[in-house]
């Protein structure tokens, strides 16, 4: 995924090269098939078996089939990995890599994380139902574990259910302002994954028919993995105009070797490019005063 970022951003092949040379000896080692009789989704240990499904569909179908026939299903499961999974496929998409395609669609699948049935509030807004919820959250204390524990802890949890209603209409301008402000006030490491997240759902608009479903699941998901992360009083940035300049930017990024720094700069270019929100800008300077 870095490697599609740096090369995006302007890197250079030596450090392309030496990014994957840092990255490779962190990989996990593919899992054995269990040829279960069944595929069950969030069985993670059906991992390899579903890479041995969604390599047989890509082979047969395409990627635009397979992922018009996968996404529907998977899309309530979003939460699968803190999103890592739906950004490691929007990167294999974007790379056109049938290996990469499947590994993140098993992962998805093997990961899948539903936070329960999408229930809608006409009473609320974005701002209003995440103030909510992080009202109601801020006091739990979680079990010592990563993002993706916190999240399957917090779905057990009566209170989350009690404010897990969302509002009855969202647009990707809307989501997109909170998941850009949330991050800019904090910089906080969850709420950029988030963005991330959110910027990866974007890119695989095309393959997706119900966007709008899409935008639901991803929100549930998203307050989920926000009332998981450091309490923080509601964001309120300044609104100012603000001329990027993508080359320092690009530059800036690529200098600190931080792959997260480089994803998060490059998916809020994607962002200011589609949706013209300053706030994407507010993020990455953000970003980049903390990493310099």
């Amino acid at each position: 995924m870095a490697l599609i970022a740096m090369s995006r951003l302007g890197a250079s092949s030596k450090d392309l090269h030496d990014e994957f040379q840092r990255a490779t000896p962190h990989l996990e080692v593919e899992q054995n098939p269990v040829t279960p009789q069944v595929l069950k989704l969030g069985e993670k240990t059906h991992n390899a078996d579903f890479v041995l499904y969604y390599c047989k569909e890509l082979e047969t179908k395409g990627i635009e089939a397979t992922l018009k026939k996968a996404l529907p299903t998977l899309l309530p499961g979003i939460a699968a990995g803190s999103f890592h999974a739906l950004i490691r496929l929007a990167y294999a998409v974007e790379s056109e890599d049938f290996t990469e395609i499947s590994h993140a669609l098993a992962y998805w699948s093997s990961g899948f994380t539903p936070l329960g049935n999408l229930q809608y509030a006409t009473d609320k807004d974005t701002v209003s139902h995440l103030n909510e919820a992080l009202g109601v959250m801020r006091d739990h204390t979680y079990r010592e574990g990563i993002i993706i524990d916190h999240v399957e802890e917090l779905r057990e949890l009566a209170k989350y259910h009690a404010v897990s209603t969302q509002p009855a209409s969202l647009t990707k301008e809307s989501v997109a302002i909170v998941v850009l402000s949330q991050y800019a006030a904090s910089n906080d490491f969850t709420l950029l994954h988030g963005v991330t997240g959110f910027q990866a759902l974007l890119s695989l608009a095309p393959f997706i028919d119900n966007f709008d479903f899409a935008l639901d699941c991803f929100w549930q998901a998203y307050v989920g993995a926000a009332c998981t992360a450091e309490y923080r009083e509601p964001a309120t940035l300044e609104c100012r105009s603000v001329q990027p300049d993508w080359d320092l930017c690009s530059n800036q990024a690529l200098a600190t070797q931080d792959d997260h720094t480089i994803k998060l700069i490059y998916s809020c270019a994607r962002i200011y490019n589609e949706l013209q929100l300053d706030e994407a800008l507010f993020a990455i300077n953000v970003r980049l005063k903390g990493s310099l």
